[in-house]
């Protein structure tokens, strides 16, 4: 056993808590970018693009527990080798948002200009790839295990990727920064498309996007706080301890709106349908629907829709279902909502209750409008009959 064997062998092996968290994290996020890679319409591209957000992720992740606990020893000539992948967790988590958002490809050499900085940055690490083991030890325990002595390099060892190397930290916490603000400002922009899924976005949407934008604000502040209290690696196990919950919640996000839950999730609803596909477009579908006579009766249905147009309900229901994201319900409550509003802060409806507003859309009673108008703009009509009213 050589000398550089000897010091390897004494690096220990740990697992706690935070070891286990960390892997169920990992093992969670590679089935889940898995499952909605093959599972996903070519066509989604904002899927595609947050399940190789959840592979790089997880990649990641993977590597920060091998050197946290100890068995990066075994696989030592990989360390530090996903350190590129960490430059493109910000702009593929943006252009998952992006793409939920804004339903419309980008060019191809867009796309290539956001993962540019990580490809340079690869480039720039070619030399310590090809180091010998001797140097990806003295690394490695530099950052995890200061005690343990450190490996005699070759004569002439040059570091002269060490410099670009030092500032990766910093490059990853730029890309966050950088990245939520963009984010941050096309939601912004973008926010009042989300309030109606009869105009093609739904409700859930809206709320993903907010939970991710928040997900964007927390990694940037545990990243802040890390880089500032740790001059190496040793804190990184607290960002992947963050990373694991976050595909975890994912997964369970995923999971609730799967069809699992569902009553009939065993037969897919739309293998009923018989004949042959003879739904109309959107459009058409969207201009019969907002006719005041047919969505503020108390008994819209996806029959009488259906046979306006002479085909079958299932045939409406899948086309709702994937050109809104949401259901028959939401895509009729989404007229009627944008009617309450109207009538809410209009003075020929100032004597009207809140309920009377409800009823007169269609609503049966006031729980159900209330549920519906809260899912659709956030707020309760009493908190939007407020804002109105309220002075400039």
């Amino acid at each position: 056993m050589t000398a550089l064997d000897n010091l390897i062998d004494q690096i220990p092996l740990r697992h706690d808590l935070i070891s286990y968290l960390v892997f169920s994290g990992v093992l969670t996020g590679f089935l889940l970018a898995l499952v909605i890679w093959v599972r996903a319409p070519i066509s989604n591209q904002a899927l595609k693009y947050y399940a190789l957000l959840l592979c790089c992720l997880s990649i990641v992740t993977l590597d920060t527990l091998l050197c946290y606990t100890g068995w990066m020893k075994y696989v030592l000539a990989w360390n530090d080798s996903t350190e590129p992948l960490t430059l493109l967790l910000a702009p593929l988590l943006y252009l998952s948002i992006r793409f939920l958002i804004v339903r419309r490809p980008l060019p191809l050499w867009i796309v290539a200009l956001h993962f540019l900085p990580a490809i340079l940055y690869a480039l720039s690490q070619t030399g310590y790839y090809f180091e010998p083991l001797s140097v990806k030890y003295n690394a490695y325990k530099g950052a995890y295990f200061a005690d343990l002595p450190y490996a005699d390099v070759p004569e002439g060892t040059r570091y002269g990727y060490q410099g670009i190397k030092d500032l990766q930290r910093w490059f990853l916490l730029l890309g966050f920064a950088f990245y939520g603000t963009l984010s941050i400002r096309l939601w912004y922009s973008r926010r009042k498309s989300f309030g109606d899924p009869a105009g093609n976005v739904h409700i859930s949407r809206y709320r993903f996007v907010r939970l991710v934008l928040v997900a964007f604000v927390v990694i940037l502040s545990i990243l802040l706080l890390v880089y500032l209290n740790y001059d190496d690696d040793r804190g990184d196990h607290y960002i992947t301890l963050f990373t694991s919950v976050f595909m975890q919640a994912g997964a369970v996000a995923f999971l609730m709106e799967s069809r699992f839950f569902q009553h009939s999730w065993l037969i897919d609803k739309y293998e009923t349908a018989s004949g042959p596909d003879k739904s109309p477009d959107l459009e058409a579908v969207r201009a019969f629907v907002s006719q005041e006579s047919f969505f503020c009766s108390e008994t819209p249905s996806l029959k009488k829709v259906a046979e306006a147009f002479g085909t079958h309900p299932n045939a409406i229901s899948r086309l709702i279902n994937q050109q809104t994201g949401g259901n028959f319900n939401d895509f009729v409550n989404g007229f009627r909502i944008r009617l309450a509003i109207e009538r809410l802060g209009s003075a020929d409806y100032k004597n009207w209750t809140i309920e009377g507003v409800g009823q007169s859309v269609g609503f049966r009673s006031k729980s159900s409008f209330y549920q519906a108008f809260r899912k659709q703009t956030g707020m309760s009509p009493a908190a939007y009959l407020k804002s109105v009213q309220e002075p400039y």
